[in-house]
């Protein structure tokens, strides 16, 4: 499996072979929103790339416009927004991922599974073991966001998305409104 660096090292590469440059920051950008994917990075690369064929400049502005965000990286916003209590925001987050047709009930596990790993990294950063298994990038993205936040509030967002999800799957009310319900009640 490449390293961040390597996917990076990559994209510069292929780049300055077509005669192309891209700002720093525009590189970040693409390799965030591709989460260090060499397979996305390099499909995302040919669309700036036709759509800056004049000047052969990727730009960070064409980058954001361009590349689309995953489910997981919406998801991702959520999660911070819930975490911040900044429940406008993430209900707003929330409702464009309904108007995309995304499933609650799907939402609201790959939440659990972002809160499930900031509970890991957490734990095992306090017990100083290491090894999680899981993506380089996922623990550091992981470690950065745990630092932020206390783990009572972790536990607290964990044990009420598992409520959330048992709601979901039992279908008690109607189910886009459960996971909402969550962010209201968690970020009041």
């Amino acid at each position: 499996e490449l390293t961040e660096r390597d996917v990076k090292q990559y994209i510069q590469d292929s780049l300055r072979n077509h005669q192309y440059t891209i700002q720093e920051e525009a590189l970040e950008t693409l390799l965030v929103k591709t989460q260090y994917s060499l397979t996305n990075s390099m499909k995302e690369l040919d669309k700036l790339m036709i759509a800056s064929i004049d000047t052969k400049i990727i730009s960070l502005e064409l980058v954001e416009s361009l590349v689309a965000k995953t489910l997981e990286q919406n998801i991702f916003e959520l999660g911070e927004s819930i975490l911040k209590k900044e429940g406008v925001k993430a209900l707003q987050i929330y409702h464009d991922m309904l108007l995309q047709k995304e499933d609650p009930l799907k939402m609201n596990a790959i939440l659990l599974g972002q809160f499930r790993l900031l509970l890991q990294v957490s734990y095992l950063k306090r017990e100083g073991y290491q090894t999680l298994g899981v993506h380089p990038y996922r623990v550091k993205i992981a470690l950065q966001q745990s630092r932020r936040f206390g783990l009572p509030l972790l536990e607290k967002a964990f044990m009420q998305l598992v409520d959330t999800e048992y709601a979901l799957k039992t279908s008690v009310g109607i189910k886009e409104m459960q996971l909402e319900w969550f962010i209201l009640q968690f970020c009041a």
